[in-house]
């Protein structure tokens, strides 16, 4: 028994440093690639709209690839950034957003008790981390806000909880799930205060499009057409379940049949688990049930990540090892087999979740620990 335990340990030693090698290699290779046919596009765009902030041409690109998807407000953190050469400043970029994922794995490394070596070769070895980084994404900044949030609610800090969250409305498919785990938990404080921050996003947004007041109007307008034509693009590249039902043909009224079921069922079960697993859980299952996740969006599959790495049974570990280091960097394969198999960590992680937390409510209700325990 002994032999075999050791032996399983050894197959997860490699497979998460061949996950952490791939991962590597993958960014570098997205860096070369963008860098001979002039840039990252994702980091042009944003650098674009950088540019335009405070003028009503940031909901009304001239160029139709130049579509700030994002609430309009958050063009302001990107200003700077409009001011440098573009190389300069993709640079720039991907060193604090690579601090962001170091700092996530760190958080991470305190709030599931695993070492942080471990915390940081779950992190940079899961593929899609890296990814946001080389391709001039923020999805390393939306990582750190929900592990800080989630350091709030298993604390039970109010501000904690409440602050960045707020900030983390930045991007609102990130934010939602984790304000759905204070509603269904009844946490109405730290929701309230957090909800705040919609509104504070809505009034830097009016500045940044110029004083539109009116500017959501315009702005979903324009991000439903661009959505579509983008999922017409990068199809094979979708994340969630929504993005898989639509490659797969299902007609409208059983795509949203299925998801309002998926959702209705997570909705149950992060109130059956211990606050850490629903934030945790929440993260994933938002990814999975979003209707507009690409790769990077899937670095918030982390913190669930985390914390099967430290509760699922040894038996379930190896292989769960194996899944991880093929499926992340898999993805470069996408438009060849028609898939991106990072769905299978998102989606399939999620529907393996609800299947054991619907089926066993009483291995769920575990103590709730906070950070002061341990």
């Amino acid at each position: 028994m002994a032999s075999a335990s050791a032996g399983a340990s050894r197959i997860r030693f490699i497979a998460l440093g061949a996950a952490l090698g791939l991962s590597a290699i993958e960014a570098v290779g997205v860096v070369v690639n963008n860098a001979s046919h002039g840039g990252a596009q994702d980091w042009r765009v944003l650098v674009n709209a950088g540019a335009r902030a405070g003028t009503r041409a940031l909901l009304h690109p001239a160029n139709a690839t130049d579509v700030f998807a994002y609430p309009p407000g958050f063009a302001w953190a990107l200003v700077p950034f409009a001011h440098l050469a573009r190389d300069t400043g993709f640079w720039i970029d991907a060193v604090l957003m690579l601090a962001c994922a170091v700092g996530a794995a760190l958080i991470a490394a305190r709030v599931y008790d695993i070492g942080r070596t471990w915390a940081l070769v779950l992190a940079l070895g899961w593929t899609p981390i890296l990814n946001a980084v080389a391709v001039g994404q923020n999805a390393t900044l939306g990582l750190l806000l929900a592990m800080l949030t989630i350091v709030g609610m298993v604390r039970g800090s109010t501000l904690l909880t409440a602050l960045p969250l707020g900030l983390l409305l930045y991007k609102p498919t990130y934010a939602l799930p984790l304000f759905a785990v204070l509603a269904v938990r009844g946490r109405l404080r730290p929701f309230a205060l957090a909800a705040l921050g919609a509104g504070l996003w809505y009034l830097a947004s009016v500045a940044a499009t110029g004083g539109d007041w009116r500017w959501p109007s315009d702005w979903a307008t324009m991000v439903v057409r661009y959505s579509s034509a983008d999922f017409a693009f990068n199809a094979e590249k979708a994340t969630s379940l929504p993005a898989l039902l639509l490659r797969l043909g299902a007609p409208a009224w059983l795509l949203a049949s299925v998801v309002v079921a998926v959702l209705g069922a997570v909705l149950v079960a992060l109130r059956r688990v211990d606050i850490l697993e629903a934030a945790s859980a929440a993260c994933i299952a938002g990814v999975a049930l979003s209707p507009h996740a690409w790769p990077y969006d899937a670095a918030l599959a982390f913190p669930m990540i985390a914390l099967a790495w430290v509760r699922l049974p040894q038996r379930w570990q190896t292989p769960a090892a194996l899944i991880f280091a093929v499926a992340g960097p898999a993805f470069l394969f996408s438009s060849l087999i028609g898939i991106n198999p990072q769905a299978i960590v998102v989606v399939g992680g999620t529907i393996a979740w609800l299947i054991v937390r619907l089926r066993r409510p009483d291995a769920a209700r575990s103590p709730e620990r906070t950070l002061r325990d341990r």
